[in-house]
């Protein structure tokens, strides 16, 4: 069903897409050359195996880059990767300093701080044969140690922390002016014990406002929405 001009624009949009030259231009072009990126800072928050890292060192090369991954395995497997610019971190980023349990799923991408809710019905039958294995993670607010570190400011901040992403937010909110923009991914449905809500993301970042619905991921099951990306810029950033 088409309606409209929204169509036409979107295909357009996805004719012309590219996702290095997105992020360039979210961040602010400034060129292809590596010096254009040096003072570029860049959080990579639940890294997995450092998939979204290499991607940015790509993208911005000459750049900062922290990975936070709290899961031992697959941070030793981001250092094995050598990423130019890359500093891992076998931490847990939330609201708190201090220790937490962290759930190691067999389908590695679905660990979490919050556990796989059994009795979900958006799961598509995984919550009732998932296999996991809980070991205990240090955990860090995210202003904690960007004072730690002394980072003066933080140009992207990708979230992707399956279903802990407000806690994780929240836990910026001593340098969150600092931030410039925020790009999470907000999960929705009842996979997790824990879900969030736009709402509740946004409460955690004042004075951002919404640029883009990056990625949307659909349930075949409910016919709603499962997760999606949310891009916020930060409309009084001065880094």
């Amino acid at each position: 069903m088409e309606c409209g001009e929204f169509d036409k624009r979107n295909k357009e949009y996805y004719k012309n897409f590219n996702a290095e030259k997105y992020f360039q231009k979210l961040i602010g072009s400034c060129g292809n050359k590596t010096s254009d990126w040096r003072e570029l800072v860049i959080f990579d928050v639940g890294a997995h195996h450092g998939e979204s890292a290499d991607f940015f060192y790509r993208t911005f090369p000459g750049a900062t880059i922290y990975s936070f991954e709290p899961n031992p395995k697959a941070a030793s497997q981001i250092i094995e990767k050598n990423i130019p610019g890359n500093q891992v971190f076998e931490l847990a980023l939330t609201d708190f300093n201090g220790k937490a349990v962290f759930n190691l799923q067999d389908i590695s991408h679905l660990s979490s701080l919050s556990l796989i809710n059994r009795k979900s019905h958006d799961s598509l039958g995984y919550a009732e044969r998932e296999e996991h294995e809980s070991i205990q993670v240090e955990t860090i607010r995210g202003d904690e140690f960007a004072n730690r570190y002394e980072i003066p400011k933080i140009d992207l901040l990708k979230v992707d922390v399956q279903a802990n992403e407000v806690k994780t937010i929240k836990g910026f909110s001593g340098i969150i002016s600092m931030v410039k923009i925020v790009f999470v991914e907000v999960s929705f449905y009842d996979f997790y014990t824990q879900k969030s809500s736009i709402s509740e993301v946004e409460s955690a970042l004042p004075g951002f406002e919404i640029y883009d619905i990056y990625e949307v991921s659909k349930n075949p099951k409910s016919l709603g929405v499962d997760w999606a990306t949310l891009v916020y810029k930060n409309t009084g950033f001065k880094g």
